[in-house]
């Protein structure tokens, strides 16, 4: 493999590369960054040149990077994003940022923490837009790839080069109908193990973490409904023997049109938040992982003294 002639690139080259890759049109990637397409047309060849690739091919929709492009990228966007933060740290106001941030969540996330994290940021940085991506079941591999700037999921962060902090951890809940047995006399380990349940399942493999504790004391469970989501399951367990287990919280929006009992197993949810060690010095970054243990805080109504152990 060629080696990367370094002496022949500069900053102004490698960003719009990165802004090529994102936009998918070379016009594009120009006109976001204040250049005549020809100038861009030139650097990226110079690029092609010191790279010893061809970045890009054509595709019936601008243009498609090669694999060597997206290896180089996701070197490339952590070492420009420290180049971008140095001597911000003076001069940093989360009011006037205006940069996009991506946050990836799944629905208990969205619903629960997401809220009050919205209302400090409308308070405290009006200008700063946020899109919200579904997390499902490998929040690193987004962060690996760039596509979220910080993911809030119970998933453990594994062995991949990322940072991780426990925001809380929180108990299940089994959710019923409300003129149910269940809903009336509670559940045990027996009566658990014979109801019939409704399963939230992201992916295919996919089993929630307190399924490793009944496991543990021999007890199977076979969903006889599945969903991808625990978006609407209210209305699907309302007036049916369906059992609902999830994290006791959202008992805030399933209740009162469900009940819930206590789950009859010892296992809880931890949430944590997740990112890049490239963002670990960045004003930006530190004054959102802020918010969002703030956000948490205010979603408890308190403020605990140490935000990675409470529990709601």
């Amino acid at each position: 493999m060629k080696n990367i002639d370094i002496p022949s690139l500069d900053l102004k080259a490698l960003h719009l590369l990165c802004r090529i890759h994102d936009a998918g049109s070379l016009s594009l990637a120009a006109e976001r960054s204040g250049i005549a397409q020809s100038t861009a047309s030139h650097t990226l060849e110079r690029l092609r040149q010191a790279l010893g690739d061809p970045l890009f091919h054509r595709a019936p929709r601008g243009m498609r990077a090669t694999a060597r492009c997206e290896a180089i990228i996701a070197q490339l966007r952590p070492l420009l994003d420290s180049v971008h933060d140095l001597g911000r740290e003076a001069d940093f106001d989360i009011a006037r940022e205006s940069a996009p941030y991506t946050i990836a969540g799944n629905f208990y996330e969205r619903c629960l923490i997401l809220p009050p994290l919205l209302r400090l940021l409308r308070r405290e940085a009006p200008n700063l837009p946020v899109t919200v991506i579904p997390a499902d079941f490998s929040p690193q591999r987004l962060l690996q790839e760039h596509r979220c700037d910080l993911a809030l999921s119970p998933v453990p962060l594994g062995h991949g080069k990322l940072r991780a902090q426990t925001l809380f951890t929180e108990a299940y809940a089994c959710f019923v109908d409300p003129s149910s047995h269940i809903a009336q006399q509670g559940l045990d380990l027996d009566g658990f193990a014979q109801a019939r349940h409704l399963g939230v399942v992201y992916a295919e493999g996919w089993r929630p973490f307190w399924q490793a504790e009944l496991a543990r004391q021999g007890i199977g469970f076979e969903p006889v409904v599945r969903v991808p989501s625990f978006g609407g399951v209210e209305r699907l367990i309302l007036d049916s023997d369906l059992v609902l287990t999830a994290p006791a919280r959202l008992a805030e929006l399933f209740c009162p049109i469900l009940t819930a009992v206590p789950a009859p197993f010892d296992s809880v949810l931890t949430l944590r938040m997740l990112w890049s060690p490239a963002t670990d010095s960045s004003p930006r970054h530190r004054w959102m992982r802020d918010a969002v243990l703030r956000a948490c805080r205010e979603s408890r109504g308190d403020a605990p003294d140490d935000p990675q152990n409470f529990t709601f």
